[in-house]
C-alpha cells in the first residue's frame, strides 16, 4: 500500500458524490432492485461502506504488519496510522451495522 496518494476532495466533489449516489441507487430502482429510491440509496452506500470497510482493513493489516524500522519519527508515525485506521474501521463496522437494521 506504500505509494498511494488520496486526494482532497473539493466541494463539487461533493456534489458529484451526490450525483453518482443517485444514479446509481436509480438504476437500482429501474432494475427492480429495491422497493423505493431511499432504499436504493441506502442499499448504495451500503455497498460503498462494505468497500471501504475491506479497503481499511487490508491498510490496517499491512500497518500492523510492518516491523519496526530503527526510525523512531517513522514509526510513531505508523503507529499513528494504525490507531487512526482501528478507529475508522470501528466507525465504518458501527454505521454499517446502523444502516443495516435501521
Amino acid at each position: 500500500m506504500t505509494g498511494t496518494i488520496i486526494p482532497l476532495r473539493s466541494m463539487d466533489d461533493d456534489a458529484l458524490a451526490l450525483t453518482d449516489l443517485d444514479l446509481s441507487a436509480a438504476e437500482l430502482l429501474t432494475q427492480g432492485r429495491a422497493v423505493s429510491l431511499s432504499a436504493a440509496r441506502i442499499e448504495v452506500l451500503l455497498a460503498k461502506l462494505h468497500v471501504q470497510r475491506a479497503e481499511l482493513a487490508e491498510l490496517l493489516a499491512d500497518l500492523q504488519a510492518r516491523p519496526p524500522s530503527g526510525d523512531s519519527q517513522l514509526d510513531a508515525i505508523n503507529a499513528d496510522l494504525s490507531d487512526a485506521a482501528s478507529k475508522a474501521l470501528t466507525v465504518i463496522k458501527l454505521r454499517i451495522g446502523q444502516a443495516e437494521t435501521g
